[in-house]
């Protein structure tokens, strides 16, 4: 399956250079020298030597996971100052693929790359190099041209993850499986009002299709008989992969530390990820989120024995942004927490455990966490202020990079009554790790920021979605404030990437909720 992943964008980075030679040996008020210097061919030769420092800088500069260096394009003008259509075509050649250009100087030709940036309209960038960058900063940017100018290399090198966490949005397509409605899910009624908004805003681009049609096709019926499209070939699995799910499924429980469920049960699971995958590969989509309770209402789960927990899990491991609940606000924060971290994300139910007179509120018990494993956390988290708990079965296995190795995992089920696969992994082994979050508000205006410790774990031995880590904030009651602004969910990564989030929603146009 070609399943086109959201890792392997890179930013086309194009390398523009313009020079200003003089053809004639004069002084004046901006040219000075004597003999040779003020000769046409040391004008170029030094042109020349300045290029080639400039080039070598940037390819040093420009990291090769990040950005596709583009051949440079060079022109030169002599001090005329006339700009021609052929210079301008030149600069402009291919100019559909590259993101950004970034300009180097040989003396003056200011003038050239405004014009340039004016007729074509593609963003533009520069490194500090006396006044060249204050002065082609302020012509673009008072123009409203798209300009980012660097103060030194370090930060050029920095920002280029930002700029291409912009691109990764536009080149996001979600599959989403739907029931009822393609906008408001049951349970995350706090996501994206108008998923049109983000591709007006970003390019990120939606298809849809019947939460029935794809679980018809999870099976290995005839695929011309499908309930849902009679008559229509569907995606249901071939005997070839029939081999694959065989070798994923044992190749799953082989690397856990515990399974507590049978064969038979794990796969099927691993029937939903894979059929799930199919979809993904045949709608060329790089990310995913289907509904929860409004598919549990169908009977359909229970009847086909898998809940979307794993699929999410193994999903988001290899790069596809993977959302529970029909959460599309969640899916597009991981999409921009994984685009900067370059590592999977988690999400959860994210509320606050304050303590109050001493006493830290207790967990909903009764819904979703064994009643046990409460106390015990309580009694663990003692008198541990600023605590947050964020909570589903929809652990990683990788946790630093989509290439990092495997860390110990365990394979239970969601339901008591032993089916549904989902990943359980202990977040208390990772107790002191840093964490970032994030989530865009439903009117797509803002974005949450925050970061987080890891203390604790919860859930590790329990079913349905009681899998959580708890961690602590810098402000509990600000956290909470700010969050219910924004919804439930709360994607997270591993590691400091707060600066760099805010970075992109600020580039995205959004208003930081920093909590």
């Amino acid at each position: 399956m070609a399943i086109p992943k959201l890792e392997d964008v890179r930013l086309n980075v194009k390398p523009m250079f313009l020079t200003l030679y003089h053809e004639y040996m004069f002084e004046g008020p901006c040219r000075f020298g004597e003999g040779m210097q003020l000769e046409k061919d040391f004008d170029l030769m030094m042109a020349g030597e300045k290029f080639k420092s400039w080039y070598q800088q940037l390819k040093d500069a420009m990291p090769e996971d990040v950005v596709n260096l583009l051949d440079p394009v060079e022109v030169q003008r002599d001090e005329n100052f006339l700009t021609t259509d052929e210079m301008l075509d030149k600069l402009g050649e291919g100019r559909d693929e590259v993101d950004l250009y970034f300009i180097g100087y040989a003396s003056r030709p200011y003038d050239l790359a405004l014009e340039f940036a004016e007729r074509f309209r593609k963003p533009c960038a520069i490194t500090q190099a006396c006044c060249a960058s204050a002065i082609t900063s302020a012509e673009f940017l008072s123009r409203g041209l798209e300009f980012y100018p660097f103060e030194d290399w370090a930060d050029a090198t920095e920002y280029m993850t930002v700029l291409r966490a912009r691109k990764v949005l536009r080149e996001t397509k979600v599959l989403c499986a739907t029931r009822m409605t393609s906008t408001v899910s049951v349970s995350s009624p706090d996501s994206i009002i108008d998923p049109e908004k983000v591709t007006a805003k970003w390019g990120t681009r939606f298809r849809y299709v019947s939460a029935h049609e794809l679980l018809d096709q999870i099976s290995y019926d005839d695929p011309m008989k499908n309930h849902n499209t009679p008559g229509r070939k569907g995606l249901n699995f071939t005997e070839e992969d029939a081999k694959e799910i065989d070798r994923l499924t044992d190749e799953l429980i082989d690397g856990a530390s515990e399974n507590q469920m049978t064969r038979d049960a794990v796969k099927k699971s691993v029937e939903a990820w894979y059929g799930i995958n199919k979809f993904l590969s045949a709608y060329e989509c790089n990310a995913f989120t289907a509904p929860c309770p409004d598919l549990c209402a169908t009977r359909r789960l229970n009847e086909k024995q898998f809940t979307m927990c794993l699929a999410h899990s193994l999903d988001n491991e290899n790069g596809i942004p993977s959302a529970c609940e029909y959460d599309l606000g969640a899916v597009i924060s991981k999409v921009m927490l994984q685009a900067i971290g370059r590592r999977p994300s988690y999400m959860g139910n994210c509320f606050t455990s304050p303590i109050r007179n001493g006493v830290r509120q207790p967990l909903p018990k009764a819904l979703f966490f064994n009643p046990d494993s409460v106390d015990q956390k309580m009694v663990d988290l003692g008198d541990q202020e600023n605590v947050v708990l964020t909570f589903h079965s929809v652990p990683n296995r990788k946790w630093v990079g989509f290439d990092a190795p495997i860390r110990e995992y365990a394979i239970r089920e969601f339901a008591h009554s032993g089916w549904g696969a989902t990943i359980r992994y202990d977040f208390a082994a990772d107790a002191g790790e840093t964490i970032t979050m994030c989530r865009i508000d439903p009117t797509v205006e803002k974005l949450f920021v925050a970061k987080g410790t890891i203390i604790d774990s919860i859930g590790y031995n329990d079913t349905n979605c009681s899998m959580g880590v708890f961690f602590t904030v810098k402000d509990s009651k600000d956290f909470f404030r700010k969050q219910a602004a924004v919804g439930n969910h709360m994607p997270l990564i591993y590691g400091d990437f707060e600066d760099q989030i805010i970075e992109l929603g600020e580039l995205l146009g959004l208003e930081i909720v920093q909590a």
